[in-house]
């Protein structure tokens, strides 16, 4: 194994830790703010430390065709995305929402099917048909199991996260032939600010701006606030940018599977949250597939 690939999967283990501990550390946090209102302070503080890259920055040349192109799938790719995952992530549990965002790759093989007509072997379509059956376990395992107000808050809560995969599955399948030849540090930088401005601009549009006093003067905010600006946005995106550089795709996918399997443990001890018994089912069911799926991967 080279240097260079060590460094990567080294790389991409640290961004797994920390994007896997993500949701469990903010679900807290949006019992006293809303999803927007802690995304707006989220950004407040990452935005700005994008200026750090200025350094490293390529500013393409960019007419004003494609520049409103980037504008436009940037606009999808951070407010709206993330304002559907956080606020499922409020109606359902840190776990299961850790647990469903870490199949997003699944839908993006099925985008590249669907989309871009990639081919598939017998091997990879049983094991890709298992890991989505799994994941629709996943999804729906709020209608069996606790009360019914429950139920329906989780229920809900499950299809926004799926709905959240759904979406960046286009956003990727439709930025690598946008982004080609672009940096993505810019690419990084430049959604940080769409990500404050649109925050910043729907709460003072419906008068629901938090002042940062609320920020500063509560640790059970600040901690998450701090946690996902620095943690999981500069520093585990560098990581991931770098790491999936270095490797295979398909290879750098299985690591966000892997997200899962961090949030488990960080879900019971910051949240008190057990997988029950069909939680645990689907976690076998998707590691399965995803298992047989990539076995015939590694063997061609």
């Amino acid at each position: 194994m080279t240097t260079a690939r060590k460094l990567a999967y080294i790389a991409l283990l640290i961004n797994t830790l920390l994007w896997g501990l993500a949701l469990p550390i903010v679900k807290p946090a949006l019992s006293f703010v809303t999803p927007t209102q802690f995304l707006y302070f989220r950004y407040l503080i990452a935005a700005p430390l994008t200026l750090l890259f200025l350094p490293f920055l390529k500013f393409p040349r960019l007419s004003l065709n494609k520049f409103g192109k980037i504008l436009l799938l940037e606009f999808i790719g951070t407010p709206i995305l993330l304002a559907i995952l956080y606020t499922g992530l409020e109606k359902t549990s840190g776990l299961e929402a850790s647990l469903l965002g870490a199949t997003s790759p699944l839908f993006t093989i099925l985008g590249g099917i669907w989309f871009l007509h990639e081919r598939q072997t017998g091997r990879e379509w049983q094991g890709f048909a298992l890991a989505m059956f799994g994941t629709a376990i996943l999804a729906l395992e709020p209608l069996f199991l606790g009360n019914h107000t429950l139920n329906f808050s989780g229920l809900t809560g499950n299809f926004l996260i799926i709905l959240q995969n759904l979406i960046w599955a286009g956003y990727l399948l439709y930025a690598k032939k946008l982004y080609r030849g672009l940096s993505k540090l810019f690419v990084t930088a430049f959604s940080y600010w769409i990500g404050l401005v649109s925050f910043a601009g729907y709460l003072i549009f419906s008068h629901a701006l938090p002042p940062i006093s609320l920020l500063t003067s509560n640790l059970s905010l600040l901690i998450p606030v701090l946690y996902m600006a620095i943690f999981g946005s500069i520093i585990a995106l560098a990581l991931y940018l770098y790491g999936q550089d270095k490797i295979e795709a398909s290879e750098a996918s299985v690591f966000t599977y892997l997200q899962g399997v961090v949030a488990i443990p960080a879900s019971f001890l910051l949240l008190g949250e057990k997988p029950s018994w069909l939680v645990a089912l689907a976690i076998l069911v998707i590691s399965y597939g995803v298992l047989r799926a990539e076995q015939k991967t590694h063997q061609k």
